[in-house]
């Protein structure tokens, strides 16, 4: 299998491999668009919608997709 000769090659595990690839994968499918949920609902701030992308992009967990 070429992922586990990949992984050799590198001196790394095939699970190292494949969850790199899928990151990459992602991040490349990822649209970089505000979600359509962002504005929803009225939080008494105006500042909120102006600055949706400012908050979701500090309170956003990468890792875990959102």
């Amino acid at each position: 299998m070429e992922v586990k000769q990949l992984a050799r090659s590198n001196g790394t595990t095939a699970t190292a491999i494949i969850r790199e690839a899928v990151e990459a994968y992602v991040a490349k499918k990822r649209s970089g668009r505000t979600p359509s949920f962002a504005g929803i609902g009225k939080s008494g701030r105006r500042s909120v919608s102006r600055d949706a992308e400012a908050i979701l992009s500090r309170n956003a967990d990468r890792r875990k997709g959102w």
